[in-house]
């Protein structure tokens, strides 16, 4: 009885360590098209003259509806109908949530609005959505660095 005991134990501990045991960790090899050949490691070469640098990736078109929600949404900011504005831009963001300019024309609504930890995080949003494009970063990084001393600033008065 009491060897019984001892293998069932010892079967079920074997068991319980083995279902714990993970396989040792393997570093992802890199995808290579099977027709192209790689430099080894030691070669020197180097791109031609004539080889441009990577470019960013270009922005995704604006579909017609968006365009004129951003259009729309410019024009309500100009006249001061901030509140007008922010809800179209909220309404294009329904319809093309991955649009970076939008998330940054909202930003810029929610400074306006004095809103700035809105319009910190709007501006973050777009930033992760911009890719390649720098001139939308630098806007965008711009309403953050504008909204945090306006915040800063309010604090201390």
């Amino acid at each position: 009885m009491i060897q019984k005991t001892f293998i069932t134990l010892s079967l079920l501990t074997l068991l319980i360590v083995q279902g714990c045991a993970t396989p040792p960790y393997r570093p992802p090899t890199p995808y290579h098209k099977k027709d192209t050949p790689q430099p080894s490691v030691d070669s020197k070469e180097t791109l031609p003259d004539s080889a441009e640098p990577a470019r960013p990736p270009a922005r995704q078109p604006v579909s017609p509806i968006v365009r004129d929600i951003s259009q729309q949404a410019s024009q309500l900011m100009q006249n001061g109908n901030l509140d007008s504005a922010a809800q179209t831009l909220e309404r294009g963001l329904r319809i093309a949530p991955k649009d970076a300019a939008l998330w940054s024309q909202l930003a810029a609504v929610r400074l306006q609005q004095l809103r700035y930890g809105q319009a910190i995080s709007l501006a973050a949003k777009s930033n992760s959505l911009a890719g390649g494009d720098t001139i939308l970063i630098r806007r965008n990084q711009h309403i953050i660095e504008t909204a945090q001393r306006a915040r800063n600033t309010k604090k201390y008065k």
